[in-house]
């Protein structure tokens, strides 16, 4: 069982509805398998949201993974280790217009990634609202600094574009899909570039408890050091709402 959190797709993590308050999500994931060897996963997540009737809203977020792999005899074979916390402010300008500033600190051990901080800015339009759809576009520029567990690069320093696309459909009164596309390419050159999907079908049970399935994919035109162009991850969960 994966989790809604899994991956850093901040635009999934919005809410549409809410006007005024805080709202509270948890996610809570622990697995374990043995034979002859031994499985041990555990995620958790936790974010807050607050909304203010002027068209303010912040969020954060908190996401952490670990797995690890043992066999009888031998030294525990890690899985996974990474985690992330996002810090995200929305203004509205205009009905169809907001201002965003955010902020992110993370790592990702499959990546080799030891430390990720980035900060950025831009606008976010609504381009479809209505009982059956959501669409909205944003553009902005984030200052990455990343840290790598690598001998040749282990530092890359990046001003980036962050340009996406969010859909979300209704497809039936406890079902719902979302999908984001990201285009991010440096500054300093253009051939440097990633993109990234992120799509989820989520099912209501009721106004507190919902499942999931998630699509992670990304590529990257020019990764760093030695890793390959594609990442792809599938998740499925449940989430918890207070």
């Amino acid at each position: 069982m994966g989790m809604l959190l899994a991956q850093i797709n901040t635009e999934a993590m919005r809410s549409e509805n809410v006007t005024d308050g805080f709202i509270n999500k948890v996610n809570v994931d622990f697995g374990i398998e043995k034979a002859d060897a031994e499985v041990i996963e555990l995620a958790a997540a936790y974010r807050v949201d607050y909304f203010n009737p002027t068209g303010l809203h912040i969020f954060f977020i908190l996401n952490y993974e670990n797995g690890y792999e043992q066999k009888k005899g031998l030294d525990k074979n890690q899985v996974v280790n990474k985690g992330f916390g996002h810090l995200r402010m929305t203004k509205m300008i205009s009905s169809k217009l907001f201002f965003e500033i955010f902020t992110q600190f993370g790592f990702n051990d499959f990546l080799l990634m030891k430390d990720r901080k980035l900060a950025g800015s831009g606008l976010r339009y609504k381009m479809v609202s209505n009982d059956r759809m959501n669409t909205f576009l944003g553009i902005g520029l984030m200052q990455e600094n990343e840290i790598y567990d690598m001998v040749n690069e282990p530092e890359k320093k990046l001003l980036r574009s962050t340009n996406y696309l969010r859909w979300n459909i209704n497809i039936a009164e406890n079902t719902e899909l979302y999908n984001t596309v990201y285009y991010q390419f440096s500054s300093s050159d253009i051939n440097d570039y990633r993109l990234l999907y992120d799509g989820s079908i989520d099912f209501s049970v009721n106004e507190n408890l919902s499942f999931f399935i998630e699509l992670n994919y990304r590529y990257d035109n020019d990764p760093h050091g030695n890793m390959g162009k594609s990442y792809v991850q599938l998740n499925n969960g449940i989430e918890f709402t207070f």
